[in-house]
């Protein structure tokens, strides 16, 4: 008897979302249509059932994690797991629609040139998630995403952080695609090293396309491939952490792809990022504090 060759592989990082992961591992096998998939869950040290959950499964392989390994760490981990030539990265916050998988990795297969592909992510209240469609950040687009876009910054510029959809709902080229849900060739994926680890969360699917569009690549968006996402579960259990990872990804990403920038320029950048960090993880630090009872007077 002979196995047959997975055509994809799903990895998928997970913290202390039990019930999320499970609707999203029921949701594969509608998802993939008729690929052959092998699935790997990297446990990040959740402290809720998600662990026997897992064991009592025949379709999914775990792995067992660190709480501070981060998501890019823990997807690197996953992808050594398997041997598909491509590789989707999914959250566990996510529900592909039945034959969503299958519609990207045609798409895929279709466009010789490209080496990644992402859906359109659906938001609860049926809106388009932002993160779905990206432009690589610059220091136009990215001060004026940081900054709200101030009057002082002028007018929003050519090519804003976040595009809308296409009108017509065709496939496009896009700088990027999320992290949510993102498929990648293995060859690529490969070639530029995986995921950067010292990305703990936030920032590192932009990097990892970042540095495969360096090596010749184009990105896909795949509107016809629908997958819903229930935004921030496992980041919102840790606030201030995410808070400031937020920032330092920024940070981080900046000063690994912008170190050609005129110094004055630099400078401006990671100035605006210190200082608008420093701000948002004070007031995550406030906001985690309990709120002192008033006490009554004698």
């Amino acid at each position: 008897m002979t196995s047959v060759s997975p055509d994809v592989a799903v990895v998928i990082t997970t913290y202390n979302v039990r019930s999320l992961l499970e609707r999203c591992l029921d949701s594969l096998d509608a998802a993939r249509g008729s690929l052959v998939a092998e699935v790997v869950v990297v446990d990040n040290g959740s402290g809720d059932d998600t662990w026997p959950m897992l064991m009592a499964r025949d379709d999914v392989r775990a792995i067992r994690g660190s709480p501070d390994l981060g998501f890019g760490g823990a997807n690197n981990i996953g992808a050594a797991a398997t041997d598909a030539p491509l590789v989707l990265f999914l959250n566990p916050d996510t529900e592909p629609e039945p034959g969503s998988i299958e519609t990207l990795v045609d798409e895929l297969r279709r466009r010789p040139e490209a080496a990644v592909a992402g859906p359109r992510l659906t938001l609860p209240d049926g809106g388009l998630d932002p993160a779905a469609r990206r432009h690589f950040p610059r220091p136009g687009n990215a001060l004026h995403r940081l900054l709200g876009s101030p009057r002082i910054l002028g007018p929003r510029p050519a090519r804003p952080y976040n595009p809308g959809d296409p009108v017509d709902g065709s496939v496009s080229d896009i700088d990027a695609v999320s992290g949510a849900c993102l498929l990648v060739r293995r060859t690529a994926f490969q070639a530029v090293r995986g995921f950067d680890p010292g990305f703990f969360m936030y920032g590192d699917d932009l990097d990892l396309q970042r540095r495969i569009a360096n090596n010749g690549w184009t990105s896909l968006y795949v509107p016809t491939s629908r997958v819903w996402h229930h935004k921030r579960q496992s980041s919102r259990q840790r606030p201030l952490r995410t808070r400031f990872e937020f920032y330092r990804s920024m940070w981080r990403y900046y000063a690994k792809h912008h170190d050609g920038d005129p110094r004055p320029l630099r400078f401006v950048v990671l100035g605006a990022i210190a200082v608008v960090g420093c701000g948002g993880v004070l007031r995550a630090l406030a906001a985690s504090r309990p709120r002192r009872r008033n006490r009554p007077r004698c």
